[in-house]
């Protein structure tokens, strides 16, 4: 899928707030995205394992998901294939974070479909600006939601 056909699926619906599925084993990681995106007009949702990732892919049809790949039940080339191989999840962008320094199993994900391999630690700039190549991300009146 393009990137023209991910941009027209973010900026559809300016009412709803976009859904970020976080898959991460590190609670440390999940707590960080969370907090950091606490001010831009977004749901952040949690997975800790692979298993648990896909089942709320499928139920909660986030519009993209953010990966760790070294996780358990399910590490992260398993849970992208479940993901581009269910036709109920297969078009939500995947971006995956990890800390391997593996080029071949960068390639891999990126083959198996993942919009973007981002190398941990991640600079919080960089990581907003790719989540916003697939969703709109709106800073929030976050003293209107207090």
């Amino acid at each position: 899928m393009t990137n023209t056909a991910f941009q027209s699926n973010a900026h559809t619906s300016s009412t709803r707030r976009p859904r970020i599925l976080c898959i991460d084993d590190d609670p440390d990681v999940q707590a960080t995205i969370a907090l950091r995106m606490r001010e831009y007009n977004v749901e952040i949702e949690h997975a800790y394992y692979g298993t648990q990732g896909i089942y709320e892919a499928v139920h909660a049809h986030p519009d993209l998901i953010v990966m760790d790949v070294a996780m358990p039940h399910g590490d992260g080339e398993y849970l992208l294939n479940c993901i581009k191989a269910n036709s109920a999840t297969a078009g939500i962008p995947v971006l995956v974070l990890s800390g391997m320094r593996d080029p071949s199993r960068k390639h891999r994900l990126l083959s198996l479909g993942a919009e973007e391999y981002l190398q941990k630690p991640i600079r919080f700039d960089d990581l907003l600006r790719q989540m916003s190549r697939f969703v709109e991300i709106r800073q929030c009146d976050c003293e209107e939601e207090s």
